[in-house]
């Protein structure tokens, strides 16, 4: 086997966590905050209090969030949650991998595909519900219907985290503009009272500040990668289902010898 998969006979559309990659662009990200604000010259000096301005984030942080829970609910906000920081820890797709490879390994040897996992009873494991329904002679539509319902109803949570990144993303910006027009507002109304003019103008660039922080650095990149991580859990089982059809089919010739032996004179 390690010279078919020497050869590439066994590879799969293979995506590999690379922690090396999510730590180099958090970084890049952190890094570009970093020199935008400029708390590396504060840190320099000894000042590094940054962003100061309690009233600004909580109108940009706080109603981003009232208005995403308005729309959505606490629980989508917590598996949105899970699933991001689980983007970064580990591959959401290593289990499928490794079904991948044993159902490779099984199309070139030859092997059963009853003989890849016992099957007795319904576990929650993928590979050995499947075999578990071929030994109760269900067709492979039905084992079909089976994942692909199974999928669909994980992969609505996954859609709705991305969903939900989206809109956080287009609402921390309006509010740090809407916070911005408020500030100006208030300046305009305290020209006459200079000692007002600086809270004024802090919530109207810190808040758009904020918003932009928020959206860019934050709720965009966020949903890129989970909206990328869910093209590869469809396209993942799709591979898993072909190699099962694979697999099932050469099951149905040895089950079935007489009827394929006709199918293959009637073809000739």
């Amino acid at each position: 086997m390690d010279g078919l998969k020497e050869h590439k006979y066994l590879s799969t559309a293979r995506s590999r966590f690379d922690p090396l990659t999510a730590v180099l662009s958090v970084g890049l990200l952190a890094a570009v905050l970093i020199s935008a604000v400029g708390l590396d010259a504060d840190m320099r000096s000894g000042d590094a209090i940054l962003f100061n301005d309690s009233r600004s984030f909580f109108f940009v942080v706080g109603g981003t969030f009232g208005c995403l829970l308005f729309q959505f609910d606490l629980t989508t906000l917590w598996h949105t949650l899970v699933l991001s920081v689980r983007s970064f820890v580990a591959n959401p797709l290593r289990h499928l991998h490794a079904d991948i490879e044993e159902l490779d390994e099984a199309i070139i040897k030859g092997s059963s595909i009853l003989s890849l996992r016992t099957g007795d009873e319904v576990t929650g494991e993928l590979l050995n519900d499947i075999v578990h329904m071929i030994k109760e002679k269900l067709f492979y539509e039905e084992v079909e219907d089976f994942v692909t319902n199974k999928v669909a109803s994980l992969f609505l949570l996954r859609k709705a985290a991305v969903s939900l990144l989206n809109k956080g993303a287009k609402i921390a910006p309006a509010l740090g503009l809407l916070g911005t027009v408020i500030g100006l507002i208030e300046v305009l109304q305290s020209l006459e009272d200079p000692t007002k003019i600086g809270p004024a103008m802090s919530l109207a660039l810190m808040t758009t500040a904020f918003g932009s922080v928020l959206g860019s650095l934050v709720f965009t990149p966020l949903a890129g990668r989970l909206e990328h991580h869910n093209t590869l859990y469809v396209e993942t089982h799709k591979l898993l289902m072909n190699r099962v059809s694979v697999l099932m089919r050469r099951e149905e010739r040895r089950l079935n010898p007489v009827v394929m032996n006709k199918k293959l004179e009637a073809g000739t």
